[in-house]
This record gives C-alpha cells, sequence and structure tokens, in this order.
C-alpha cells in the first residue's frame, strides 16, 4: 500500500456454489465497508449467476474499472513445494493431479513465499472473463486466503491443525514450527463425517490428543463440531474473528465468511 492508492476502492468478490458476497472497503477507511450477498438460482449456470448478483450488488458498477479481489471456492486445488514452482508446469502438475477435470479453465497461482507453497487451481472461463472484465482482477481460492492468515497471524503453539468449516466442505491445515505441513479438502454430508476426516488427519499427522491444539473456524456450524471432537482432543479451540479483527463494521456483519474477512484485513 502506497499513499497514492491509500484512498482507492477495492472491491472483493467470493464466488460459491452455495452463494455470491460482495465487500467494498478503503483500506484507510474500514469504517467505509459495504457488505452484499446474493443467492444463486440452482437452475441456472454459474456464469449466469454471476453476472445476475453483480447486477444487483448496489456497490459494483461494470462501467467502473477498479481493483478487485476473487475468491473463488473449489475443492479442486493443489499445493507444488516452492522448489518445484515452475510457472510453465502448472497446467502439467493440475492435470496430473485432476485428470478428469475440465480442460478449458484457466489455471491460476498463488505464490505463498511465507508459507513455501504455490497454490494452484481452476476457474471455469466465463467465471473468469466476467470478473476480469469488472477490472485489476486477483484470484484465490480459499486455501490460498487460509495458509496467508496462518502466516500473518500466527498461532502461538509449535504444532497445531486448524480447520476451517464452510458448508459441506473442511479444509484442514497443520503447522509444525509455525509453518504449514499438510493442506487438504474434505466434503461431507454431515458432522459426523466431518469429525471422521479430522480424526483421521490427526492420527496420520501424529499430533497428540493431550498437547498439541486443534483450532475451529467457520460457520455456524463450527459450534457443534467443536462440541464434538472435544471429547477426542483435549485442547480444541474456536478461532472468533471479533477477538482477533479490529473492532468495526466487519464484525457487524456476522455472515461474512471467514476466509472473505481475513482477504479483507489481512491483505
Amino acid at each position: 500500500m502506497t499513499t497514492d492508492n491509500i484512498q482507492d476502492k477495492i472491491k472483493s468478490i467470493r464466488i460459491s456454489t452455495d452463494g455470491f458476497c460482495f465487500c467494498e472497503y478503503i483500506p484507510s477507511q474500514i469504517e467505509s465497508l459495504k457488505y452484499f450477498s446474493y443467492t444463486p438460482d440452482n437452475t441456472t449456470s454459474m456464469a449466469v449467476n454471476l453476472s445476475n448478483a453483480i447486477s444487483a450488488c448496489p456497490f459494483i458498477n461494470k462501467g467502473e474499472i477498479c481493483n478487485i479481489k476473487a475468491i473463488v471456492e473449489t475443492p479442486d486445488f493443489t499445493a507444488i513445494p516452492a522448489e518445484f514452482d515452475e510457472p510453465k508446469d502448472y497446467k502439467v502438475y493440475y492435470r496430473y493431479c485432476f485428470p478428469k477435470s475440465d480442460s478449458g479453465s484457466e489455471i491460476i497461482s498463488n505464490r505463498l513465499n511465507a508459507s513455501g507453497f504455490t497454490i494452484i487451481f481452476p476457474i471455469e472461463k466465463s467465471i473468469y472473463n466476467i470478473l476480469r472484465e469488472l477490472g485489476d482482477t486477483t484470484f484465490y481460492t480459499p486455501a490460498s486466503i487460509m495458509l496467508g492468515y496462518m502466516t500473518q497471524k500466527p498461532l502461538n503453539e509449535a504444532r497445531y491443525m486448524l480447520a476451517y468449516i464452510q458448508g459441506d466442505r473442511m479444509m484442514i491445515f497443520s503447522a509444525e514450527e509455525r509453518k504449514s505441513s499438510f493442506v487438504n479438502v474434505f466434503k461431507s454430508k454431515n458432522q459426523q463425517d466431518l469429525v471422521f476426516y479430522l480424526l483421521s488427519t490427526w492420527k496420520e499427522q501424529r499430533l497428540s490428543q493431550s498437547n498439541d491444539v486443534l483450532y475451529l473456524c467457520g460457520d455456524k456450524g463450527v459450534e457443534e463440531l467443536s462440541l464434538m471432537l472435544k471429547r477426542f482432543i483435549r485442547h480444541t479451540r474456536r478461532i472468533n474473528p471479533n477477538e482477533i479483527f479490529p473492532q468495526s463494521l466487519l464484525n457487524m456483519a456476522t455472515d461474512i465468511p471467514f476466509d472473505l474477512q481475513a482477504l479483507i484485513l489481512c491483505e
């Protein structure tokens, strides 16, 4: 951030099959935050829904060129260790990990130098083109945001696991000596599935049920999950955005997904 752009508006968009979230803010004036959510029509395509959502959003103007930060939710991401990060190979890596994926997607990369990873993930071309028309767009996936959050807002423990629950998906991250060592995503039908995936990963990562810490964050399902997991993992803690982010209008909009909050305040 420089004195030249400190007054610039930054617009953030979160795209998911469950819905679209829009934010507008001026970095130097966090009280300027505006928020809008849109529920998609499942009978039409994501691209049509996104166009309709943009038209409905009161602070998105297609004629106004601006900086856009877009989070695209997808389970089809992979992490490349820094030593193997070669842009010319991104598509090869992605096709190897997801051989049945749509070859027409744009393959996006987020290089996370502090974490030692590059995250690569797909964006449907129609979605990509719609967002690019709005201005200078930077694309992220929730895994990139959460890894960045873990770097910029480091937790105290030397070894821990963090689970981010949003809708029917759970992303699991583990860290050792404050560096990320594992990331994966799971889709579930119920809380019991989440408990199974999390405890299995906990065991695979050789974390201690008595000494190491499990952090949970995400939507309303976190509270129920926390109660279930405390029977298995002694130190189970919730990350409450109101406790780590500055008091502002952001804390009043309780339905803003955690990764979008982290993008707004940690970027």
